[in-house]
């Protein structure tokens, strides 16, 4: 059985293609209900990157996916919408968390590795431990890991697509 990625999404660009995109998302997301399976766009051929529990709220895109975020996925249906994307993905089984932003062609994928989920412990208290820190949940370690990621010296530059 796979691990599930949650996957948050929020796509940028002219509001007609937003409103396209929406519409085409809430039918891929009535098809899995009604057939059970995974669904991709219907301009991608490939055999990864499925989606599951496909749902919207106020212009965020919610999903899941097999062990992996499904990011290609995302830039090719960018690219055929003519948009730009905030794709911020997790799966804490396999040491996954990070965020891909997609505009004008260039994608920068920032992502924790599993040296990073190791910098802090759970303390018997209750609290996580994180350089002399107390925090009440991971998720505020994460988030801070992350942040150092994408703005510190061995960010990621971007790749032109």
């Amino acid at each position: 059985m796979a691990n599930w990625c949650n996957n948050i999404v929020i796509f940028t660009g002219e509001p007609r293609k937003l409103e396209e995109m929406e519409q085409m998302f809430q039918a891929m997301a009535s098809r899995e209900k009604e057939t059970g399976r995974g669904q991709l766009p219907p301009f991608i051929q490939s055999d990864d990157g499925y989606l599951f529990d496909i749902y919207l709220e106020e212009g965020t895109f919610y999903y899941d996916t097999r062990w992996v975020p499904n990011t290609e996925i995302l830039v090719q249906t960018a690219d055929h919408f003519k948009a730009g994307f905030m794709h911020m993905y997790s799966e804490f089984a396999m040491g996954i968390f990070g965020e891909a932003n997609y505009g004008q062609g260039i994608l920068t994928d920032s992502r924790l590795d599993y040296e990073d989920f190791s910098r802090f412990e759970y303390d018997e208290s209750g609290v996580y431990l994180f350089e002399g820190q107390s925090y009440e949940t991971d998720m505020e370690i994460l988030e801070l890991l992350l942040e150092r990621k994408k703005t510190g010296p061995d960010s990621p530059r971007g790749l032109t697509r």
